[in-house]
């Protein structure tokens, strides 16, 4: 019983005073602190601000206009502060002696009447029990209550079930429009239907004891996947450490064969291999820490979460169920940092010559070196010939189409170049991209996406409005991507939004509104993402629409002018990018200026920059890779292929 008691304690202080919670408060994290506390605490350092961060995990709580006093007050955690304190109260009455509560007799209590509230001695348990309106009561003795066969249980406040408006009311209904308890003269005062949908209680309970039940799974995988990545961190680092153990080692090795003349060589090196130690280690060490935080936020909100749905009353749990929902929604879109894999990849290549000092070179695999195997096209509109290649697609193994805009085609070529096939059409393709079953997808200037069979025929078109909506809406189609599972988003600049379609027919799915205009579209479904490029900066989301972080892509420490094209899989973000600006000659004819600046930068899921694997490029507008793993860069007027 001690152990127990001991065990359950340890989450009942407060984490500010260290001491027993005395009128918990709860914020939106779920994390509970005694009210006094969180007074000062917010007087202290945020004093007048609308909000305040937990002082546990930093998430933000909108305050009420009553600030601290106007937080819900945790009754639930109260309840258990106060069980727990009986509990001990009767755990040590076996070397203390209590006196009944009833009687002024001063006669030791050996029972304890859990409806009651009340430690009573053998006598008054006799009255007690007679009177028919407690003759229903629990009543339990000491020794029953130690050896844990029988719980403590306190008396439900007044303040907990009545209405704080309505004087006497029992709070029997729950308004789902305001997410709270409320009572019979509420429903029809301040709840009204139809504007408000009230349910009772014990429904309401019920009803969302079951809602949580799917969010405390999903979130049960989310926690497995969490400690999974600090599983494999660990094993990086180790990796990593083991590496560095090798390599420096290689090098004292290596250095005392010719001690005699590469000693600043050897140190050189040795503070090289140590500096990327310390930097990775930094990178890993920010990225636990940052899991972590996440892991304990969901592992204490999936706790709290389940222990209010287990064991709350239901006034309590749907008093606190609108914090939980709202809790769970907000961590459940959280996803964990990714790091980069390539930093645990290190080993040092010994030189071959002595004579001229050369003790070798470190070997640091995290930064790709790419070159440029190969480059076809030129301007003009026959074979082998684009004017403005707007957009580029990874087709069939060793093949490749590319929107040629100004020539009102899509092209279908070899990786090496050679035209296989063209798709002539009516207006400038602006975006192109392939299906998982070689269909073709192709975004032009009109308000209708066209659907190519794996023949490069035409099999059918569709809006991205309901058909009824086509006429008067205004769309400006700029940008499409595919799913694995075949469906299609297409990026609307005017409207601000994509919209998801099914691949059978263009049946409209869903439309997400968008912060950045989407002139380019990019999905990585292993991770969720959808990459979202325009104008100046890139914006990785999720599926759903939330932007989880901005790249606001820099060449030579300079902003860029133009983010064009974007590429995402599990290696992370590619971007095309250049500072291209328009200008116009004498005739008012439009002219490319600064053309060659282009680059295209690699970043982590979380918007990091990596490296840069391409530069000097005329004015890329488009990326993809090929089947064999090349990146080909659309590139105005020609395509040019690079190879790690």
């Amino acid at each position: 019983m001690a152990k127990a008691l001991e065990k359950i304690c340890c989450h009942l202080e407060c984490d500010i005073c260290a001491d027993r919670y005395k009128q918990p408060k709860i914020l939106d994290c779920q994390h509970s602190f005694c009210q006094n506390c969180l007074e000062k605490y917010y007087t202290g350092r945020y004093g007048g601000e609308p909000k305040m961060p937990c002082p546990v995990c930093r998430r933000e709580t909108v305050l009420p206009e009553t600030s601290i006093q106007g937080l819900k007050t945790n009754f639930h955690l109260m309840g258990i502060v106060e069980e727990v304190s009986l509990q001990e109260k009767v755990a040590c009455s076996e070397n203390a002696k209590v006196i009944c509560e009833i009687c002024d007799e001063k006669n030791e209590a050996m029972h304890r009447c859990l409806d009651c509230a009340q430690n009573i001695c053998s006598k008054c348990h006799t009255t007690h029990m007679q009177f028919s309106a407690m003759s229903n009561h629990t009543v339990a003795t000491f020794e029953d209550i130690r050896q844990g066969k029988v719980t403590v249980k306190r008396a439900l406040e007044e303040d907990e079930s009545k209405c704080n408006k309505h004087k006497g009311e029992a709070m029997r209904f729950f308004c789902e429009t305001c997410e709270e308890l409320i009572c019979r003269d509420c429903t029809v005062v301040d709840h009204c239907k139809p504007e408000h949908h009230y349910i009772d209680s014990g429904e309401a309970s019920q009803k969302y004891k079951e809602t949580l039940k799917d969010v405390f799974t999903n979130f049960e995988k989310d926690i497995e996947g969490l400690q999974q990545r600090l599983v494999a961190s660990s094993q990086a680092k180790h990796k990593l450490a083991k590496n560095i153990t090798t390599s420096l080692k290689a090098v004292q090795n290596r250095a005392a064969e010719i001690i005699e003349h590469v000693k600043r060589q050897e140190k050189k090196i040795s503070d090289e291999i140590k500096q990327i130690q310390e930097v990775r280690n930094n990178v890993y060490d920010e990225h636990d820490k940052t899991v972590n935080m996440l892991l304990k936020g969901k592992q204490h909100s999936l706790q709290i979460s389940k222990e209010v749905t287990n064991t709350a009353s239901d006034s309590d749990f749907l008093s606190l169920c609108p914090i939980i929902c709202k809790d769970l929604n907000s961590l459940k879109g959280q996803d964990p940092p990714q790091f980069d894999p390539t930093l645990s990849h290190l080993n040092f290549s010994p030189g071959q010559r002595i004579g001229d000092i050369n003790l070798g070179k470190l070997e640091d695999h995290q930064v790709s070196k790419w070159e440029m195997s190969g480059e076809f096209g030129k301007e003009g509109s026959g074979p082998g010939e684009f004017d403005a290649v707007w957009s580029i697609t990874a087709t069939q193994p060793g093949e490749i189409a590319v929107a040629d805009n100004r020539n009102k085609r899509v092209v279908i070529c070899s990786t090496e170049g050679h035209h296989n096939k063209e798709i002539p059409l009516q207006k400038k393709p602006r975006a192109i991209e392939a299906t998982p079953d070689d269909r073709l997808i192709v975004v032009d200037s009109t308000k209708y996406v066209k659907v190519f069979d794996k023949d490069n025929k035409p099999a059918f078109h569709f809006p991205t409005v309901p058909q009824s909506e086509v006429e008067n809406t205004e769309v400006d189609l700029q940008s499409v991507a595919v799913k694995k599972d075949g469906t299609i988003l297409v990026g609307d600049v005017k409207r601000m939004v994509w919209t998801e379609h099914k691949l059978t027919d263009g049946k409209l799915l869903d439309t997400i509104p968008v912060q950045t205009p989407p002139y380019h579209l990019a999905i990585n479904d292993a991770t969720d993402r959808v990459v979202v490029s325009g104008d100046r900066k890139v914006d990785i989301a999720l599926s759903n629409g939330t932007t989880l972080n901005t790249i606001k892509p820099t060449i030579n420490g300079e902003p860029v002018q133009v983010c064009a094209g974007v590429f995402c899989d599990d290696s992370g973000v590619y971007v095309a990018m250049s500072n291209v600006r328009l200008g116009y000659d004498g005739a008012s004819n439009i002219l490319l200026c600064d053309t060659g600046t282009g680059h295209v930068h690699r970043y982590s899921l979380g918007g990091t920059f990596l490296d840069c694997l391409a530069q000097g490029l005329f004015f890329p507008e488009a990326i993809t890779f090929t089947s064999d793993g090349r990146l080909a860069v659309a590139d105005c007027y020609s395509v040019k292929i690079y190879q790690d």
